[in-house]
């Protein structure tokens, strides 16, 4: 963002502006009929610079290019010195509406990705379970290596082998196939139907 040698901290300190009360309403430099226009208007201006900026990604394993897109969004603003209020409570409200909607979308995309892990150990472990039981344990399979992974996998990982504990140390008559001698194999099975990007 180009603040011409002056510092968004300053600037917003100087505009009362708190993170937490940011969310609940403006800056007090801010609250006069104009001047909350302003803010108004930068809201959703920053809301509108963020949308944009998601809409060219749209996939929750490039978050990091979208925050490149944001910031090169945001790049575009330029605060003068000695603006007026109108001007500074403008630039406040719109990074108060990027940053809401860049934490709308943050919060979805972490959601969605554990939401989608979850029903793949639910899956996986109703198979195990149902294997299991019916077999009097499983044997080893082949261990499938999990790569790095970014925003999305990480979420679809945690909420998976967090759900396939859960699911299949719950699930009726399952309980001794997660312990030992079971637990290589069971341990095994939440591996490979939990990684999210799998070595070829």
């Amino acid at each position: 963002m180009k603040l011409n040698t002056v510092s968004l901290g300053v600037f917003l300190v100087g505009l009362c502006f708190a993170g937490e009360a940011l969310a609940v309403m403006p800056p007090a430099r801010c609250r006069q009929p104009r001047e909350r226009r302003a803010f108004d208007a930068g809201v959703r201006s920053g809301a509108s610079l963020v949308e944009s900026a998601w809409n060219a990604v749209n996939d929750c394993d490039q978050v990091e290019r979208f925050a490149d897109l944001v910031m090169n969004n945001l790049d575009s603003i330029d605060i003068p010195r000695e603006s007026s209020d109108y001007v500074l409570c403008r630039v406040a409200g719109i990074v108060q509406g990027a940053e809401e909607v860049v934490d709308h979308t943050w919060n979805r995309c972490d959601w969605e990705c554990r939401k989608e892990g979850e029903l793949m150990a639910r899956i996986g472990g109703k198979l195990y379970c149902d294997l299991s039981i019916s077999l009097g344990g499983l044997g080893f399979a082949a261990d499938i290596i999990r790569l790095p992974v970014r925003t999305c996998g990480l979420a679809f990982q945690i909420g998976c082998d967090a759900e396939f504990i859960g699911y299949t140390s719950n699930y009726p008559m399952c309980g001794p196939f997660t312990r030992d001698p079971f637990t290589p194999v069971w341990n095994q099975t939440r591996n490979n139907q939990c990684v999210y990007n799998p070595a070829p």
